[in-house]
């Protein structure tokens, strides 16, 4: 069997959601065995843990138990949802580990022809623009570019730093946009030695702790002159970026919220609009909400420009 799979999308959204599949060149060739038609070709075109979206050659049954031997040596059991042989889903009877998928089919190709396919993840990511930062969210990625969702007004040709949780800021280019989504082109493609680590720290990643902080009053709010802001903004720990949104800030302290959480003490360079990075260290973490104080007090003239930020507009 052929073992290349470039075409299939390897999802880590996890769900088997009822979506259209593609061209049959837009697909990898499989084989399914089992049910009342025995052994037959099939099309994978998109893959989760929790199963496989296909086109099927011949009659199939909803329910049907079959094995999906899939183009990189992978043999999985599930069974047949829908009825439809155009395109139908097969729920594996165990969640499958889809990086470990993605890794086994890198390696079974030759090296001059190992690149990444496309990986459909949802995550929260920080597009800085135009002079501004704005929250989006992923679609898709490749090693060349990334899809994403954002309510920010972009332009063909526009050129935007991305950064994404664990991995350093990425430049690249808006190449499309429609109704909401955008396409962008990296100047620089990301290698799969890069990638593979980074999607497995996310497939791997907890999910953020509930946000229960989001109804206790801001441990700020009493603190004299502090400003709210809520600006999408970024953290940095050594080499590596996570996406954050500061909430509130004095010339002392900073409230900010992110999805991975900094244990206290943590040192960081937190991202201020207008001013630059500044260095903080954690001193609460309560889920997804971290207050820092600042190693360097702002001064006033650094509060004055921010408070331009919070003026509304």
């Amino acid at each position: 069997m052929s073992v290349s799979a470039r075409s299939t999308i390897f999802s880590l959204s996890g769900g088997l959601d009822s979506v259209p599949v593609g061209k049959p060149e837009e697909s990898s060739r499989a084989r399914l065995i089992g049910g009342e038609a025995g052994e037959r070709d099939c099309f994978v075109h998109r893959l989760t843990s929790e199963g496989a979206m296909l086109s099927v050659n011949g009659p199939v049954a909803h329910g049907d138990r079959a094995t999906i031997e899939l183009p990189f040596g992978l043999a999985v059991e599930g069974a047949i949802v829908g009825d439809d042989p155009a395109a139908l889903a097969f729920r594996f009877d165990a969640p499958m580990d889809v990086v470990g998928a993605l890794a086994r089919c890198l390696a079974a190709l030759p090296a001059e022809r190992r690149q990444m396919p496309r990986i459909e993840l949802r995550q929260r990511l920080c597009i800085r623009h135009a002079g501004q930062v704005d929250f989006a969210w992923t679609r898709n990625l490749s090693p060349a570019g990334l899809g994403v969702e954002t309510r920010t007004q972009l332009h063909v040709g526009e050129a935007v730093e991305l950064t994404l949780d664990g991995l350093r800021p990425i430049q690249g280019e808006i190449r499309w946009t429609e109704q909401g989504q955008a396409g962008i082109a990296f100047f620089e493609e990301i290698g799969w030695q890069v990638l593979m680590p980074w999607l497995r720290q996310v497939a791997d990643r907890r999910p953020p702790a509930t946000r229960d902080s989001y109804t206790s009053p801001s441990p700020l709010g009493a603190v004299k002159n502090a400003l709210k802001l809520e600006v999408a903004s970024h953290v940095r720990s050594g080499s590596s970026w996570w996406n954050a949104q500061v909430l509130s800030l004095s010339n002392a302290l900073v409230e900010f919220e992110s999805d991975t959480e900094f244990a206290p003490l943590s040192g960081l360079w937190l991202s201020l609009p207008e001013i630059g990075g500044w260095p903080i260290r954690v001193i609460e973490c309560h889920g997804t909400r971290h207050v820092a104080e600042f190693r360097l007090p702002l001064r006033p003239h650094e509060m004055a420009r921010l408070s331009e930020v919070a003026r509304p507009r």
